[in-house]
């Protein structure tokens, strides 16, 4: 189960700052590691202090921060135990960055050529655990991972997508089933 909450915060420094800085130069006008160095400085900056998030039981919630149709920001917080379902971005760049905890990225990859509707054959290829600051990008169309709570305790991510994310594919390994959410 996953809780969605869209609401704008009551935003703190480092997260008005980032918003800023992206509606000037938004995610898809900077190269990759422009982003990587902007979203590494953000999460060393403390950008939880003063911002609470909702959270569940063994699973994530998600909090929108900001959007336009530029960039969205979202805010993940993944309770002890919280998996993501094995996912695509619908083509969109997706930055995941580690605010908080540890995080555990398992890598997909698509064996078919995507020409069935509905149907999709991936295999486990890899996985890496991040810690705060370390990030994950996103950016092609069959880019499929799931993420998890690698840890014991709570842990956030900041999400930032080139586009707002509209649609996007979800996964299933043994049915080799594929949805569009």
């Amino acid at each position: 189960m996953v809780t969605f909450v869209t609401i704008m915060l009551n935003l703190r420094r480092p997260l008005q700052g980032l918003i800023s800085n992206l509606r000037c130069t938004p995610p898809l006008g900077r190269i990759q590691c422009e982003m990587a160095g902007v979203l590494s400085d953000v999460c060393a900056r403390g950008l939880l202090q003063g911002i609470r998030l909702e959270s569940c039981p063994g699973h994530y919630t998600r909090t929108c921060a900001y959007f336009d149709d530029r960039f969205e920001l979202l805010l993940l917080n993944w309770a002890r135990g919280a998996v993501s379902d094995i996912h695509d971005h619908g083509g969109q760049r997706c930055w995941l960055a580690v605010v908080d905890g540890f995080l555990e990225v398992q890598n997909y990859e698509r064996l078919d050529d995507g020409k069935h509707p509905g149907r999709a054959q991936i295999a486990r290829r890899d996985s890496s655990i991040l810690e705060i600051g370390q990030l994950d990008l996103r950016s092609e169309p069959f880019d499929i991972h799931r993420v998890s709570n690698a840890g014991g305790r709570a842990a956030v991510s900041l999400h930032v997508y080139a586009r707002p994310l509209r649609t996007f594919g979800v996964y299933d390994e043994f049915s080799q089933y594929r949805r569009t959410v």
